[in-house]
């Protein structure tokens, strides 16, 4: 989708993310916040060439995705399902906010797709797809993603949105975004805010990037997941001590065969139901260099701790 908004008056669905949830993968908001002032003076500043692999790829395959999209679309509901790419922005011009949409999709029967949460979202009639390529893809919608359609119903007075997204595999995911009122005021507030720093040629102050992260009592929410998640963790735990475990023993049993190959100065040998390799090899070294180019990676944890 081309960029149909005016940067310096007008934030686009892909700042969204940024100024609402601090950053996102490619940017934050003071780098937001920064481009604007320099472009309601004049200066039109560079893009930064750490995304630009991703954003090409994206610009490139989109129409096939989209494509893709409607006719998997069209198999779920057994109707059809109708779009078109608008060639002129969504304008709130009291909010200071204007959208490039990728698709106006209109579904002629009720779509069905499950939530994170197990519910269903049911829609129907008109809404919006925005079609992504993620090749360090997670199996999740980014929340900067669900910010994005958010944005894009707010400029739109549309109330549903479909996220549809390639991963590194070739498969085609679908997330639903369903118009959430809290999260819009937020998103109201956080923007008001935005322009007011761009008025009075403010900052945002600096982002905490090591900051002590805070941990929250869930015990009283589990049951509304349905879910022994204390239980998992504990599996969890022991599963992990047991993998530790058989990939030193593993580790131990290939020492003894490699050294009886040694002994017999046999480099491959066979048993009865076996046949062994045990031979040295020489590769060429390679170091791994950084392209300057950020990708979204999962950090998870889980550590055993005591109340007493």
């Amino acid at each position: 989708m081309p960029k149909l908004t005016k940067t310096g008056y007008e934030i686009g669905s892909s700042e969204a993310g940024a100024i609402v949830l601090h950053k996102t993968t490619f940017q934050n908001r003071i780098e937001v916040l920064r481009k604007h002032k320099l472009a309601r003076a004049g200066v039109e500043e560079l893009d930064e060439v750490r995304n630009q692999n991703a954003l090409r790829r994206g610009t490139h395959l989109e129409a096939g995705v989209a494509s893709w999209a409607q006719e998997r679309l069209e198999e779920m509901t057994g109707g059809t399902v109708s779009m078109f790419e608008p060639d002129v922005a969504y304008r709130k011009e009291d909010m200071g906010i204007a959208s490039s949409v990728d698709r106006i999709i209109r579904l002629s029967d009720a779509l069905h797709l499950e939530k994170a949460d197990g519910s269903v979202a049911i829609h129907e009639g008109e809404g919006i797809m925005e079609v992504k390529t993620d090749f360090y893809h997670h199996n999740r919608p980014k929340p900067e993603w669900v910010m994005q359609v958010m944005h894009q119903m707010l400029c739109t007075d549309l109330r549903w949105g479909i996220i549809a997204c390639m991963d590194q595999g070739g498969k085609l995911h679908f997330y639903p975004v369903e118009f959430d009122p809290n999260m819009a005021n937020a998103m109201i507030i956080a923007f008001a805010e935005f322009w007011e720093l761009v008025k009075s040629d403010g900052e945002y102050p600096p982002i905490a990037e090591d900051a002590k992260p805070e941990f929250i009592d869930i015990s009283d929410l589990l049951p509304e997941t349905n879910s022994d998640v204390a239980q998992l963790c504990g599996d969890y735990l022991k599963a992990s001590a047991e993998e530790r475990m058989w990939k030193k023993t593993k580790q131990g049993i290939r020492d003894g065969i490699e050294q009886c190959m040694d002994a017999l100065g046999v480099e491959h040998a066979k048993l009865p139901g076996f046949e062994i390799t045990s031979t040295e090899v020489f590769k060429e070294k390679k170091k791994m260099l950084p392209t300057g180019e950020m990708a979204p990676s999962s950090k998870f944890a889980i550590k055993e701790i005591s109340y007493e």
